[in-house]
């Protein structure tokens, strides 16, 4: 079984998960969060995620970041 990870990297936090069940809504809560959080539209920019992730974009000139990666549930 596979679980979304969005991950917010916000200088002013540590960096924060949250699951979800499909790819489709945690690069939404990715996407949306990140535009939330720009001070400005024009800081916001989605970039060419590195391998093995789904979702990759800024939204300061400082780098706070969020991206989506995809993981297996290890059921022991």
């Amino acid at each position: 079984m596979s679980l979304y990870v969005a991950m917010i990297c916000d200088r002013h936090t540590d960096p924060e998960p949250y699951l979800f069940s499909t790819a489709e809504s945690a690069i939404a809560y990715a996407r949306d969060t990140a535009r939330a959080y720009a001070r400005r539209p024009d800081d916001y920019e989605e970039q060419d995620p590195p391998e093995g992730w789904l979702f990759y974009a800024t939204y300061s000139v400082e780098g706070d970041s969020v991206w989506v990666l995809e993981k297996e549930v290890h059921v022991s």
